[in-house]
């Protein structure tokens, strides 16, 4: 504030109107009690704010929720995600597993079979579930997988065709047409395992030709 008082002093000394010499010394005490807040900077460029610039772009009634996210965000829109129409959130693009390193790249999209993901200094990183070893890198189990039956590259042969959750080859003695989905079925007709194993039609559905067909789509079976 040294230079600001120096230069009011020196006005003082020049010939100006009363009320000219007021202005000055309202800017001075503005500069005084803005500064020490923060607020010096934004009011002598005009009170920029990125926040409303932002949210400016939001219809009326959208913008009080967005001003509070990017409130909320340090004042720093850059790191908003979403719409005006849904919300912002404030992101984390180091650690956000659904917006890493930007909004909306969702790490989960990247992930393959028995996989978790993570986001990891912005970078999304993978590794195989709880139980699952990588072979070649595809995430797999090897007591049930009968192309990795006990150990990575293990595959069953055709006299023994399964994998029998203990990493052991085996053959369950399905008739011709039958696929082994912890009993013997046929996925052409069967509503519990329908196409393949554990794929169940809804009660309105029917199971044809390895389809489900009726209302709706099939869904996991626990049972």
């Amino acid at each position: 504030m040294s230079h600001e008082w120096d230069e009011f002093c020196k006005s003082l000394a020049e010939p100006v109107p009363r009320r000219e010499t007021l202005r000055r010394l309202g800017f001075l005490f503005a500069g005084a009690v803005l500064t020490p807040l923060g607020l010096g900077t934004a009011w002598a460029s005009g009170g920029t704010d990125l926040c409303n610039s932002f949210c400016n772009k939001c219809q009326r009634s959208q913008r009080t929720s967005c001003l509070t996210a990017c409130r909320a965000c340090k004042s720093g829109p850059s790191h908003l995600c979403g719409s005006c129409a849904n919300g912002y959130i404030c992101t984390d693009f180091q650690n956000d597993v659904h917006n890493c390193g930007a909004c909306s790249n969702d790490c989960w999209s990247g992930a393959g079979v028995n996989e978790d993901a993570a986001c990891s200094a912005g970078k999304c990183v993978y590794a195989c579930v709880e139980g699952a070893v990588d072979c070649n890198g595809t995430c797999t189990f090897l007591g049930s997988d009968s192309y990795n039956c006990g150990a990575c590259g293990n595959v069953c042969p055709d006299t023994e065709p399964y994998c029998n959750g203990e990493g052991v080859c085996f053959d369950p003695g399905c008739a011709p047409g039958l696929t082994y989905c912890g009993v013997c079925v046929d996925l052409l007709w069967d509503r519990f395992n329908c196409g393949a194993c554990s794929h169940a039609c809804t009660q309105a559905e029917s199971c044809i030709s390895g389809t489900c067909e009726g209302t709706g789509g099939g869904y996991p079976y626990y049972g």
